[in-house]
């Protein structure tokens, strides 16, 4: 697997449909989750695989950071993406040592969590940015 590459903010490089830094995650309840704080892209064609929000605290800190693979939301309207999962089901989900380098195991574990295959998503060539 080629590594990913931590993005904080929506820039030019990201296709148009991941730019979702400062999006809003609700689940299937139509609750807020979280707020979107990064997103972890392949590191050479930019697509997203994974968003990054952090759980509970105060002011998005001293919450659980928690990474979502792409196969588990899908962006809904301009500044909201949706999840059929809950946020206390979430609360549990493996969490990697170090957001900018996870490891093959964290990444499989994650995957596993949300019942994914280990892999990732084939890369869809010719979409636009």
């Amino acid at each position: 697997m080629k590594p990913l590459t931590h993005i904080e903010e929506n820039i030019f490089d990201l296709r148009k449909m991941d730019r979702v830094i400062g999006f809003y995650l609700y689940d299937k309840f139509n609750e807020s989750i979280a707020r979107i704080n990064a997103i972890l892209v392949d590191s050479e064609t930019y697509h997203c695989y994974y968003l990054v929000i952090n759980l509970g605290g105060f002011l998005q800190l001293g919450g659980k950071t928690v990474v979502l693979p792409v196969e588990i939301w899908e962006v809904e309207d301009l500044g909201k993406v949706k999840t059929k999962w809950r946020k206390e089901s979430m609360i549990e989900a493996p969490i990697p040592a170090d957001l900018k380098n996870i490891t093959k195991i964290e990444e499989e574990l994650i995957r596993d969590y949300y019942g994914l295959p280990p892999q990732r998503p084939r890369l869809i060539k010719n979409q636009n940015k």
